[in-house]
């Protein structure tokens, strides 16, 4: 078995991520994880530009988890995904993890992903990026 290497602290006020080879198909077994590391006072804007993964009903088996903060906190959880629907963008209250994870077979072209950061938006801001992400707007 060998070493993907993918993930990696991100401090940069503008960069992007994307899944190992992409826009090949990613590997088997994988596991990464990014964080994005702003300023206290700022918040990250993360914005997909491609999503393919294996699709599951459950997201079991290839996802994404993406969670306010930088630890695996079910409670500062945002969202899991999988299949070939984009995510919606996320604006975090301040430093964002990306997890992906891809199990033993089938997968796909994977994702990529910019983040941008900034001072906090105001709330209203920030409900109108998502009522505008799932088409309300």
């Amino acid at each position: 078995r060998w070493c993907v290497k993918c993930g990696g602290i991100f401090s940069a006020p503008s960069g992007n991520i994307s899944s190992p080879n992409f826009p090949g198909l990613y590997p088997y077994n994988t596991d990464c994880s990014w964080i994005i590391v702003v300023a206290e006072g700022s918040s990250v804007l993360l914005t997909f530009h491609y999503f393919e993964l294996e699709y599951h009903a459950n997201c079991a088996y290839d996802y994404i988890k993406i969670y306010n903060g930088i630890s695996e906190d079910e409670g500062n959880l945002l969202g899991t995904f999988c299949g070939d629907i984009s995510p919606p963008q996320f604006t975090s209250s301040w430093n964002l993890l990306v997890v992906f994870k891809s199990d033993f077979n089938i997968g796909g072209r994977g994702f990529k992903a910019y983040y941008y950061s900034g001072k906090k938006v105001s709330f209203c801001v920030f409900q109108k990026v998502l009522l505008s992400a799932f088409g309300f707007l």
